[in-house]
């Protein structure tokens, strides 16, 4: 009980310092790339390269983790190469397409890759966590939320650069403190963890319908993140909203965030999915009909449902349909693809849309793609 508490504590602390680190680098990047030059098409693309790097690095980091018996090790490696990767992207302010698109998709692709591999560990480590992880993940947000104005200042004050060089150092500190920590709980399998043994993943029927699932209402939370963001800028925002925005966003998954060991003792975690989609299609047939940036942010109150019931429901669906000795594998290899492929087609996508349409048709149109997900979630039930 007291090994519990104390690894519960442990990743309250990891996930507030990870967090409090990981907006630095990607809280600012599209207005980055807007303050160097570039037009929302070519913004688009840049960061669909983020997706291919979180695709394919998620692919392989899973199966290395249960091969290895070891997350601790590949998410300190992940995040090292985020860290070097962001210390070239923001020195680099003058426009250089093919470099910016690299070193972002590297930043975009390992800030994917290591939340991926800190989730998984986190529900390895013991049941206690993995009952807690709504209350531990709400320590990511206060992180957020408090760093998001501080890269805003970093901006303002000491220009774009800075950012790199903050986030080195707090990673150095997350780093330390991860060797205090305990590392992912393995279950053994007979002869080891070989690839083929992956099939058993791509076999089950459950499990490739809770990725689609949560790939379609992926793409809705991509759209949120680039392209309302592009709408606010459109509208008139400045960094400092858009860090005001973060801010906010983070505050308000709290309440749910704590709340969510008991939501899903009481309502258990496909309910909560259904409930969480059909919230994030008001939400963005709302951010269609506004026209002002402060308007937008009374819209992204609505995270207070919408994220915190999908990001719990995405890790206790796909953990409950992972053979257990392939748990890592099932959670990086889901993240790969629904939120690899999100990122991989919606920023693309919506900005051609957006270019042909404006941004409030698409907003519109992408959040009545939410349907779709409600319905492969009834299939889910009949499986």
């Amino acid at each position: 009980m007291k090994k519990d508490r104390r690894n519960v504590v442990l990743l309250c602390g990891f996930y507030f310092l990870s967090y409090l680190a990981f907006v630095l680098p990607y809280g600012y990047m599209q207005t980055f790339l807007e303050s160097v030059g570039y037009d929302v098409v070519e913004r688009g693309v840049i960061l669909s390269g983020t997706a291919v790097v979180a695709i394919v690095t998620q692919l392989f980091a899973g199966y290395l983790c249960d091969k290895y018996h070891s997350d601790k090790r590949f998410f300190n490696l992940s995040l090292i190469i985020f860290v070097l990767a962001a210390l070239v992207m923001y020195q680099v302010s003058e426009k250089s397409f093919y470099l910016h698109l690299i070193f972002m998709s590297l930043v975009g692709g390992m800030f994917r890759t290591t939340m991926a591999i800190q989730d998984s560990w986190t529900l390895q480590t013991s049941e206690t966590c993995r009952n807690n992880f709504g209350p531990i993940r709400a320590f990511g947000a206060i992180g957020w939320m408090i760093g998001s104005p501080i890269g805003a200042m970093i901006v303002e004050h000491y220009g774009y650069a800075s950012l790199g060089y903050v986030f080195a150092g707090l990673a150095v500190l997350n780093i330390l403190l991860t060797m205090m920590m305990q590392d992912a709980v393995k279950v053994e399998k007979s002869g080891g963890i070989h690839i083929g043994d992956l099939k058993e993943l791509l076999l089950n029927r459950k499990y490739i319908i809770v990725v689609l699932i949560f790939l379609f209402i992926n793409v809705i939370a991509t759209a949120d993140i680039y392209t309302t963001v592009d709408k606010m800028m459109n509208l008139g925002a400045k960094e400092g909203m858009i860090g005001a925005r973060w801010s906010i966003q983070a505050f308000t998954e709290l309440p749910l965030f704590f709340a969510g060991t008991w939501l899903l003792k009481k309502f258990g975690d496909y309910k909560l999915m259904m409930f969480g989609t059909f919230m994030y299609i008001l939400r963005f047939i709302a951010y269609s009909l506004v026209q002002s940036p402060e308007m937008m942010i009374v819209v992204t109150l609505m995270q207070c449902i919408t994220y915190p019931l999908i990001m719990i429901t995405s890790k206790t669906l796909v953990d409950d349909t992972t053979p257990k000795h392939l748990r890592s594998s099932g959670q990086t290899i889901a993240s790969a693809f629904y939120v690899g492929v999100s990122l991989l087609v919606t920023p693309v996508i919506a900005g051609a849309m957006v270019n042909a349409m404006g941004a409030d048709m698409t907003l519109l149109l992408i959040g009545l793609s939410g349907i779709i997900p409600l319905g492969l979630g009834l299939l889910y039930k009949r499986v």
